[in-house]
């Protein structure tokens, strides 16, 4: 212990020394920026303006140097409280000499000698891989091949060292205990210490391609998204930066869980959006949420409805809808001639500027034939520009002219109609489109981006798409279209709550995307009992269950639900920070949230809130979706209300939020998925 000590009070006095020497830096970086910021101001009007230009740049380059040391000094300072936490002792087979490899946040040295790896280095991926014994990394040279002595695991906080636990596997159980017992927390935390072999794999896959994660719920398939970011940004420093990375969130609530990981591991934060803001931008108009539709799939249990959505949802319906636009649609281009006389062009030239309907069709049909025909059109308006002859700023200026008019040779242009004629040819029900509803929302982004293309530019070098399976095959044809580029997108098609996906499906969306298939079976989230009781649900196989033992699942028959809720949240009060009762939909939220009126506190959350930093939420099985409680309460669990097979996937998402303790609240005859005995029978 007392050499562990030594050596981080010597890590210590380094980062001390370091985060010293950026604090005189800044404050020479400062005092250089107001002394040029004072000669520029003096002499403001006495130069020209390439000499104004030169004092700009300056600024500017000495403010972004001042904002990097401000954030290493930062970093650095934080990473004091806990500047490593795991050590490898490995010996290379070209020596005899033992390295001693300790692991952190982010790299650490004095006078030009490593201290501490950063957690991404590849020598650091050793404590991750292997176990004792042979082992290697791939360095800059190439592969090194050796033998780990010794795997230790340090508790340190607040710079003090609590402990440290020598162990011959990966990650030691007992301190992974320790992570998955605490509370829940309103952000979702680093794992940099407790990353499984697995996970690893995934966070460093080498290949820059897309990957595509099946995982179980708890499986850790978000923060694994986060953390390949985090690894990203450290393998292609240079040419990825943070603003290179998008997050394609489910919601707002989602991204404000998520925005402290990368912070934490050192990185700023990346872009993140949401399929509805990208909609709301492009549509403009007003749009039916997802948590509405599954309320009413659930209210109506119109098996129309239900049919419809399920086609919708499928790879036959995006094949339909790319086969009318490509051999329907675009075949309706009928051109006339056109003829134009530029202001100020003399009367005998007024031929040079006749497009003939030949000319348009073979430009349309043949020279751009195999484009989309927001292509098409805008190659078409450049040429048609271009042969006018006329100043770059001129021809700019006549484009959306020539744009307007090729549109108007098309009989329908207006995506709303588009979209209704498809539907009709297909037999589908026509909407109004005063409000979009959520099905149809995908179909149109396509439609649109395919015959006039977008509004905005969605630029991204690394796109991370999560929960995969609200999206469908549409979605993903949307997604591919905007963000050309390698992806991660992950989910769990067991949480799929308005249709039914099979391995099939996955198979198919992973050829689709052309994907690296990779599935996690094993489970971190919730205690055994959770989880085994979730699995049994929906008959869920080969899932591995990390060993955390808890009270069983309690399935409570009641003749008062208002009695048994309120008695239920009065045991357990002050026992866990985060309490959900999660409902079937926002009719059962209202109707609790009238019964709890006026005896606990509580808040609703349904939808896109930004938090869920409340002791007692009542919220939705769709919204709390990727979000996890301490303590759930799922109420009226009863045979009439999840019986169908949407209903079970309903009831799993509900039940795998759980970390600590489940209970479900029934009147008069249990849900046929709750297959355990009764807990208790509590009257009132």
């Amino acid at each position: 212990m007392k050499q562990e000590e030594k050596y981080l009070n010597r890590v210590e006095n380094a980062l001390d020394h370091e985060i010293a020497r950026l604090q005189t830096d800044i404050a020479e970086q400062q005092q250089n920026y107001e002394n040029i910021q004072k000669d520029f101001s003096a002499s403001f009007y006495d130069i020209d303006l390439g000499e104004k230009n030169e004092y700009k740049l300056q600024l500017a380059d000495l403010q972004s140097q001042i904002d990097y040391s401000k954030q290493k000094k930062e970093r650095l300072t934080k990473q004091k409280l806990r500047p490593y936490f795991a050590r490898v002792d490995f010996i290379p087979q070209q020596s005899a000499d033992e390295q001693k490899i300790y692991i952190g946040f982010s790299h650490i040295a004095e006078d030009k000698q490593s201290l501490v790896f950063d957690w991404r280095a590849p020598i650091s991926s050793m404590y991750y891989d292997y176990d004792v014994g042979k082992a290697e990394y791939e360095a800059p040279d190439g592969v090194v091949k050796g033998e780990i002595t010794l795997k230790r695991q340090f508790g340190i906080s607040g710079g003090k060292l609590n402990y440290y636990i020598d162990t011959d596997q990966n990650i030691n159980d007992e301190i992974l205990q320790q992570v998955l017992s605490k509370n829940s927390s309103t952000k979702m935390k680093e794992i940099v210490a407790s990353i499984q072999r697995e996970q690893n794999a995934i966070i460093r896959e080498e290949k820059y391609k897309t990957i595509l994660v099946q995982g179980v719920a708890g499986s850790g398939k978000t923060s694994i998204a986060l953390h390949r970011a985090g690894w990203l940004l450290y393998k292609r420093r240079g040419e990825l930066s943070s603003n290179d990375i998008l997050i394609l969130s489910p919601s707002n609530l989602f991204s404000s869980y998520v925005s402290e990981v990368l912070p934490e591991l050192g990185e700023e934060n990346v872009i993140e959006t949401t399929f509805s803001h990208i909609a709301k931008t492009e549509l403009k108009k007003p749009l039916i949420t997802r948590e509405k539709l599954v309320d009413e799939i659930y209210k109506s249990k119109d098996q129309d409805k239900l049919n419809e959505i399920a086609y919708k949802s499928s790879f036959e319906f995006l094949n339909d809808l790319l086969e009318f636009l490509n051999n329907v649609y675009a075949g309706l281009f009928d051109p006339t001639d056109l003829k134009f006389k530029p202001k100020g062009a003399a009367d005998d030239a007024y031929n040079a500027f006749v497009f003939t309907k030949e000319e348009l069709k073979s430009l349309y049909y043949e020279a751009f034939g195999k484009l989309p025909v927001n292509k098409r059109i805008e190659y078409m308006v450049d040429y048609l520009a271009e042969r006018f002859g006329l100043s770059p700023s001129q021809t700019e200026a006549i484009k959306p002219r020539f744009k307007n008019i090729l549109y108007k040779f098309f009989p329908i242009a207006d995506i709303y109609k588009i979209c209704n004629v498809f539907y009709a040819r297909k037999g589908l029900k026509q909407p109004s489109f005063k409000e979009v509803p959520y099905e149809d929302i995908a179909p149109l982004l396509v439609i649109k981006e395919y015959t006039q293309g977008l509004k905005n530019q969605y630029a991204a070098k690394y796109v991370i798409i999560d929960e995969m399976q609200d999206f469908t095959p549409v979605h993903f044809y949307f997604f591919n279209s905007i963000w050309q580029c390698p992806k991660i997108i992950l989910g769990d098609i067991n949480q799929c709550i308005e249709k039914t996906l099979s391995k099939k499906y996955l198979l198919q969306l992973a050829r689709f995307l052309k994907a690296k298939t990779i599935v996690l079976n094993k489970t971190y989230r919730s205690t055994r009992q959770i989880s085994q009781f979730s699995e049994n649900m929906i008959g869920l196989k080969n899932v591995i269950n990390f060993s955390r033992d808890g009270e069983e699942p309690k399935i409570i028959k009641t003749t008062s639900t208002e009695h048994t809720l309120l008695k239920l949240l009065k045991e357990n009060e002050g026992k866990y920070t985060h309490t959900a009762i999660v409902c079937k939909n926002s009719e059962e939220v209202a109707l609790i949230s009238k019964m709890l009126h006026g005896k606990v506190k509580f808040e609703v959350i349904i939808g896109t809130d930004l938090t869920f930093d409340y002791p007692l939420v009542l919220t939705t099985a769709s919204t709390a979706k990727g979000i996890e409680f301490d303590h759930v309460i799922v109420p009226y669990a009863t045979a009439e209300n999840y019986h169908s097979s949407l209903d079970r996937n309903l009831l799993y998402v509900a039940t795998t939020r759980a970390l600590h303790q489940l209970e479900f609240i029934y009147e008069g005859r249990k849900s046929k998925f709750l297959k355990r005995h009764d807990y208790a029978k509590i009257d009132k």
